[in-house]
């Protein structure tokens, strides 16, 4: 059953991008309109590094699993931290914003599912689902960071 949780984030992520990306699709423009100053970014080139990276990112966690359980659910806060930004999106433009619907009816749920069951059954202790928590967060800290800097004065 455990095992299933990381193969299920897997596959919410895919279910994830297809939303932003192929139906309803939309996520490149209305991140520009978003971010404006750093339009000049959104490549499709950054949209396929970003989401590789991403996607390799819960591959990983699927494969290392409970081998290393503050890395494998760090992929899990990344998740949910995204779907905090997508609400966000949707707030800032008062409209449906591209990601926002399996956000929070995938990506919520199954990041707070998932740190439940370990931290439950106390194979991950506090400290580790704190660390694991910050790490996540990390992931998406690093890009926000990079994109805020980038922007241009237009």
């Amino acid at each position: 059953m455990n095992d299933l949780i990381f193969i299920s984030l897997l596959c919410v992520a895919l279910v994830h991008i297809f939303e932003e990306y192929v139906y309803p699709g939309g996520f490149t423009k209305a991140l520009k309109n978003l971010i404006p100053k750093a339009a000049h970014l959104f490549t499709p080139g950054f949209h396929v590094i970003v989401n590789g990276l991403f996607l390799l990112l819960c591959l990983s966690s699927a494969i290392i699993a409970k081998a290393n359980l503050v890395f494998s659910l760090s992929v899990f806060s990344l998740i949910f931290v995204n779907a905090l930004l997508h609400i966000r999106g949707s707030i800032v433009t008062k409209s449906y914003y591209p990601g926002v619907i399996s956000a929070i009816l995938l990506y919520i749920p199954l990041a707070i599912f998932a740190y439940s069951v370990f931290l439950v059954s106390r194979e991950l202790t506090w400290f580790e689902g704190i660390f694991s928590v910050l790490l996540g967060m990390l992931y998406m800290g690093v890009l926000m960071c990079y994109v805020l800097f980038s922007q241009q004065d237009r």
